[in-house]
């Protein structure tokens, strides 16, 4: 089992745009003595590692940034979490609805050129974000979860080409956040082409429990990722309007921050980190376990905290 950092701990536009900043952050992973690093999709010029036609632009390629990043210290880059509906401009789109047949060919092919860009550094792994949030969703139906189904094989068939396994990935917010989704997805994918990804901190949000996920699709596991998190949503607000913007307000409960490392200082460790870890060695998974902090104060210290964990305790589970 191996650990690695999440680039979504920096903003591409604060923290991600400048050269320098980048090599800090990857020094900073480094030093914190992770090997690898997970991509976030990102649009602009201002996303610097948004996407790897951005990348080629600053560094001359992907495999140059890669071997740049390399000299800092991070060994792999592992994988490109995907999201089909996020603006895109290079792609003159709003976004995409797996849900709809009719677009399953774009956003298949709109991953390819990140598919490509994980096989020139040997990564091995497309997380995409199955469905779009739950409130534009809604209803959601059996009907809408099989088109979804039936997008991530094409998504896994482009994939698949490159080495690169394409995996369901399911946040609090997606329309998709349920156990009963998540057995009709599996049921309904080819387990060839398709893997899943096992975000501890998401599942545990919306009463899900992420060991007893673990067990139950072993076989299926492409990543592993871990976070801690404050409040579980018992209220359902991923379903409200705009429900993302309760990042910002807190929501109902006012709270300031969901989302910390994964060994809460204040204590409110809610997600089963260990269990978790636990559950993946006991089932024979030898893959990647990715962690992040996504509403941190200071994304380098999160690292560093969040790594302390990881080499005093995961590490020797």
């Amino acid at each position: 089992m191996k650990f690695g950092y999440s680039l979504n701990s920096w903003a591409h536009y604060a923290n991600n745009a400048r050269q320098d900043s980048i090599e800090r952050n990857m020094k900073v992973i480094s030093v914190a003595g992770y090997e690898g690093i997970e991509m976030q999709i990102g649009t602009g010029r201002m996303s610097t590692l948004g996407r790897p036609t951005i990348i080629g632009q600053v560094y001359g390629s992907f495999v140059k940034f890669d071997e740049y990043i390399k000299s800092l210290g991070v060994k792999q880059i592992v994988a490109w979490d995907y999201n089909p509906g996020a603006y895109c401009d290079e792609e003159d789109t709003p976004g995409r609805d797996t849900t709809d047949p009719a677009q399953h060919d774009d956003i298949a092919a709109a991953v390819e050129q990140f598919a490509q860009a994980l096989q020139s550094v040997k990564g091995t792994v497309l997380p995409v974000r199955v469905m779009n949030s739950y409130w534009t969703m809604a209803p959601v139906t059996d009907e809408k979860i099989l088109s979804a189904a039936a997008c991530m094989n094409k998504i896994g068939a482009v994939t698949a080409k490159y080495g690169v396994k394409a995996a369901i990935d399911i946040d609090w917010f997606c329309a998709a956040n349920s156990e009963h989704a998540i057995d009709l997805l599996m049921a309904n994918t080819d387990p060839a082409l398709v893997g899943l990804v096992v975000d501890a901190a998401e599942l545990t949000m919306v009463e899900i429990d992420p060991v007893a996920i673990v067990n139950k699709y072993a076989d299926r596991i492409a990543l592993i990722r871990l976070e801690q998190i404050a409040q579980v949503d018992t209220r359902k607000e991923y379903a409200g309007f705009v429900a993302e913007d309760i990042l910002n307000t807190g929501g109902e409960t006012a709270i300031d921050r969901w989302y910390w490392e994964i060994d809460n200082p204040e204590g409110h460790n809610l997600v089963d980190v260990e269990g978790v870890v636990k559950a993946a060695k006991a089932n024979g998974y030898d893959g990647w376990v990715i962690t992040e902090c996504k509403q941190t104060i200071d994304p380098w210290e999160s690292c560093l905290f969040s790594a302390w964990y990881v080499n005093k305790v995961l590490k020797n589970i």
